[in-house]
């Protein structure tokens, strides 16, 4: 009965996603079937229906033993207690033309991947290695080689992971893929990434492509320095990315209702149209209608995601050594038209002049540029990968044997690693730095390594966050926002209606002196704390982080402001994770009770009298 249970909860689970997503057949893919066929006979094998050296009702002719659960019923009941669409091919009644899909929601997949056959065990354990071999139809998982490495990986150093996360989601359509804090912090990473004491909290999203993910770091330690607020796609470094969206109107619209709309007006024809515009951290993300690579067929578990990665772009300062670095690595040059002259005035740079080359490994193509003219500023000397923006990309390899290769390769071409490359069980990554001191990452991975490093899509909440908790406080002021904006916006005035210790701008900001950028020193009771304005967009929202001095980790705020006739609306966040586990309960209470006093008896009279006494009332 329990088992007839278990199996009852998964069908149910599987049902719920049909009827959510509209599918209309799931079917277990071939390989799944024959590696789920395989871990069975291994496990099987030690039972005592194939050891205890008698014959039963579990075994054929042959003597071979077959049976729903070689393990114990827990384990049998965990394997299956959600419905992992990933082992199977989805289906709707109109299956999309290559390259296009409808929007959905992220699959309730869990970590494990584990499939229920189609077909009893005992009919399989001896055809279905033969049939998988005789058909040219059957589903292949996409396997880069060292000869021709598969770009598998873009990461960004983000400010604020959740935001920046919920943009890439929300926004374009990737799916959640899992995430990790533990083995973002260390020794260990710190050799591999090159960063001293390095500490992270690390995000993964995955689109359509067959062996991808954008990777999200928010480091706490070295903290991230912001992007210079006039940077430009022509500036030295990471560039831009490039995406195909399934449904181009539809994106631009969300992307707006996010504060992102396009720089301009989209670009090309019906159908084949362009847009660009910034993320959260300032990227630059061409979007774009038409697919470059013509609809490649990308993962079929994932083929109702809704977007798919197509480009990543460097600008660098000499396109013949970036060119001899990517040929020394083994990636051919691209037959596919990336882009027109006319698409340089989607990022604000029409006319420029230009030289290329582009690559294409695996479902993504690379792209270096050299601006001729505008020529580009170069990297601060002090520039390191943890700074916010696109930080580096990864090639990767399915064995260890490529992996090695690849590695010798980019050393022959050029370049430097930060050390030699490191090795866990299933996977092993070094970071390499080219000939122009643009950072890259090599990795491999096994297969069954991918659903524990963000290459397969798994539930939002499958992952640690930054901050850990949130407290919000809301209070009406009785002036206009332009009069609560100046006030909250002035450093060197907050202690006036904090109503404790002192406060002082101590580096200024753009636009104006506390504008991004800006930072404030805080001398309260007991401790000192620098905070830096990130965000800056008069008279509704700017954000902070505090850089130096808290009590917490990733401690950060956001105050809105929002007009309600003459009258304002003024709601302030405040996320944070606490230093000691266990503590976060008890400090939200006590922060949500001190920020709430000082908003109703500090900011609020302050605003109110300041505005009535400068307009006479």
């Amino acid at each position: 009965m329990f088992q007839e249970e278990c199996r009852l909860a998964y069908v149910m689970d599987r049902l719920h996603l049909l009827r959510s997503r509209g599918i209309t057949s799931v079917e277990v893919r071939a390989d799944e079937q024959l590696a789920h066929t395989q871990r069975y006979t291994a496990q099987v094998a030690r039972t005592v229906w194939s050891t205890g050296g008698c014959t039963s009702r579990y075994q054929d002719a042959d003597g071979v033993a077959s049976t729903d659960r070689p393990a114990a019923s827990l384990a049998y009941r965990r394997a299956i207690r959600r419905f992992d669409p990933e082992p199977y091919e989805l289906r709707t009644a109109a299956a999309p033309a290559a390259g296009v899909g409808p929007v959905n929601r992220p699959p309730r997949g869990v970590t494990r991947a584990v499939s229920t056959p189609t077909s009893h065990p005992r009919q399989t354990l001896r055809d279905l290695s033969r049939e998988s071999s005789m058909s040219t139809t059957l589903p292949t998982s996409y396997r880069p080689t060292s000869e021709h490495p598969s770009l598998c990986q873009v990461a960004v150093s983000v400010i604020d992971l959740a935001r920046t996360e919920r943009w890439f989601r929300e926004g374009l359509g990737f799916w959640p893929a899992g995430g990790a804090r533990a083995r973002m912090r260390g020794p260990l990473a710190s050799v591999v990434q090159g960063l001293p004491r390095v500490a992270s909290t690390c995000w993964w999203l995955v689109g359509r492509n067959e062996w991808f993910q954008l990777e999200m770091f928010q480091f706490e330690r070295p903290l991230a320095r912001l992007m210079p607020p006039d940077r430009t796609p022509n500036d030295i470094g990471y560039s831009r990315i490039g995406v195909w969206v399934a449904d181009f109107d539809e994106t631009l619209i969300r992307l707006a209702r996010l504060a992102s709309p396009p720089l301009t007006a989209p670009v090309g024809p019906p159908g084949a149209r362009r847009a660009c515009v910034r993320n959260p951290d300032g990227v630059f993300v061409e979007i774009m209608e038409d697919d470059p690579l013509g609809g490649a067929a990308g993962s079929a578990a994932r083929a109702t995601c809704s977007v798919a990665l197509r480009s990543v772009t460097l600008s660098v300062p000499d396109l013949a050594r970036s060119a001899a670095f990517f040929d020394g690595l083994g990636l051919a040059r691209s037959a596919a038209a990336l882009r027109a002259p006319e698409h340089e005035s989607l990022w604000g740079l029409p006319g420029a002049q230009t030289r290329s080359a582009v690559y294409q490994a695996g479902d993504v193509l690379v792209e270096a540029v050299q601006y001729l003219d505008p020529v580009g500023r170069d990297r601060p000397a002090d520039h390191r990968i943890s700074d916010q923006g696109i930080l580096n990309i990864a090639f990767g390899a399915r064995s260890r044997r490529d992996h090695d290769d690849l590695y010798q390769r980019a050393c022959r071409a050029g370049a430097v690693p930060n050390s030699k490359p490191r090795h866990l069980p299933g996977g092993g990554v070094v970071y390499v730095n080219d000939p122009q001191q643009f950072s890259v990452e090599l990795l491999w991975m096994s297969a069954k390594s991918d659903k524990h490093w963000g290459f397969s899509a798994k539930p939002a909440d499958r992952r640690p966050k930054a901050d850990t908790h949130a407290i919000e406080q809301t209070v009406r002021i009785a002036a206009p926002v332009q009069a609560a904006w100046d006030v909250i916006t002035d450093h060197d005035n907050m202690a006036s209606w904090l109503g404790i210790g002192s406060a002082r701008r101590i580096v200024d900001g753009t636009p104006g002196r506390d504008g991004r950028g800006s930072q404030r020193l805080l001398k309260l009771p007991g401790t000192t704390a620098t905070e830096q304005v990130v965000t800056f967009e008069p008279p509704t929202i700017y954000r902070y982080r505090v850089i130096n001095g808290s009590p917490f980790v990733c401690h950060q705020g956001e105050i809105s402001l929002r007009a309600d006739g003459d009258e304002t609306e003024l709601t302030w966040t405040i996320r944070f994770r606490p230093k000691v586990v266990g503590s976060g309960h008890l400090l939200r209470i006590g922060l949500s009770v001190a920020l709430g006093r000082v908003l109703r008896s500090g900011l609020k009279p302050h605003v109110e009298i300041g505005h009535a006494t400068h307009s006479g009332t």
